[in-house]
């Protein structure tokens, strides 16, 4: 099945499962508003719902929130249409195959999104293309690889659902992984929950 059909058959169910995981939410959107303001061009890939979406929106003046799913992407239009923002649109874009110009954004987000991605590397390498030199990526990441207990709910939760972690995290391995693929990552703040979550911002080198 694809990543798309997958989430797809998830929407439906997606913002009542969520909140099993959104303990720092908040604070991560107290942290998106402080690094992210100013940055006038921004890409949210992986959007949801909307979980962060309204919260970029705050800060940039033109927002493109994108998601693999179509179905997701649906739920996602219908909050910005009860919102009347309209300098927010929602698409519907692969993080491997994003249809945007070199260097035609600001700052990309992409939350909670990584560890679930087949192909991570690749979609890293399409932010770094569509970020302008200096560009920057808020990467906030569930942490499935943090010890040896959160490793286990993780192959647990891969079984019996949608939530298939393909890459289990540890801040570390994240902040080598971004490094490797061309981004200067900033100092991680681990947040606490289920699964703790990796916060941190990287910029385009």
């Amino acid at each position: 099945m694809s990543e798309a059909a997958t989430w797809d058959g998830f929407a439906g169910r997606y913002e009542r499962i969520v909140r099993l995981f959104d303990r720092s939410y908040p604070r991560i959107r107290e942290l998106l508003r402080r690094d992210l303001a100013g940055r006038r061009r921004a890409l949210e890939v992986a959007a949801g719902t909307g979980q962060f979406t309204f919260t970029l929106a705050e800060v940039a003046e033109d927002l493109l929130a994108t998601d693999v799913s179509p179905a997701m992407v649906a739920q996602l239009q219908a909050h910005l249409t009860e919102r009347g923002l309209k300098h927010v649109r929602a698409e519907v874009m692969s993080a491997y195959e994003l249809p945007l110009a070199d260097g035609s954004r600001d700052a990309i987000l992409c939350a909670n999104a990584l560890h679930v991605m087949e192909q991570p590397r690749r979609a890293l390498s399409e932010f770094r293309r569509v970020l302008a030199p200096g560009g920057l990526l808020a990467a906030p990441t569930f942490c499935h690889g943090v010890d040896l207990g959160r490793r286990l709910l993780s192959r647990f939760l891969s079984v019996v659902s949608p939530f298939v972690a393909h890459t289990r995290f540890s801040p570390t391995s994240l902040s080598e992984l971004l490094a490797a693929a061309g981004f200067s990552p900033g100092p991680i703040t681990l947040l606490p929950g289920l699964f703790p979550i990796a916060y941190l911002i990287a910029e385009r080198t």
